[in-house]
């Protein structure tokens, strides 16, 4: 019987027809792990560090509003993705230390603020021997910094 000849049952609503109709088969852009029972413990962590990857960097593409790409498989490289900026996530222990300098940081000026102060905090590195760094924000108050940016640009024109 072929996915042609299974017709819809009065019985069932239109997801559980098309689940019996697709059974056994694999959908576009799903991921067929074989013999996964087989693996190390290596090639176990290595999938799991992928779809940690691969989670942290939708929610990051997500939340800087940059668009879909034209198809689902370009997702997972953020070179493909649409947009007038370049992006590169990294998620996991690679990170974790720049991630508690930044939460020290904000403890640290968060003790020092005056009260009603509502400002966005950045944390900027800039280590020895160089005169760039790097600007760090917490991409849920993107919208907020960036406007703030701006605002102390343009008030700097003045």
């Amino acid at each position: 019987m072929t996915t042609k000849d299974i017709e819809w049952r009065e019985d069932e609503t239109f997801s559980e027809y098309k689940a019996r109709k697709h059974s056994g088969m694999q959908g576009m852009g799903q991921k067929t792990v074989k013999n996964k029972d087989d693996w190390t413990p290596a090639q176990k962590r290595g999938l799991n560090n992928k779809n940690k990857g691969r989670r942290k960097q939708n929610i990051a593409r997500k939340k800087l509003k940059i668009p879909d790409t034209k198809f689902r498989s370009q997702m997972g490289h953020e070179e493909n993705w649409r947009g007038e900026i370049r992006v590169e996530v990294k998620a996991g222990q690679q990170v974790q230390s720049l991630w508690n300098k930044f939460i020290k940081a904000k403890l640290q000026s968060d003790d020092n603020k005056r009260i009603g102060d509502s400002r966005p905090f950045v944390f900027v590195a800039m280590p020895d021997g160089v005169t760039n760094g790097l600007v760090v924000m917490e991409l849920d108050k993107l919208e907020e910094t960036i406007s703030a940016f701006i605002e102390t640009w343009e008030k700097s024109e003045l």
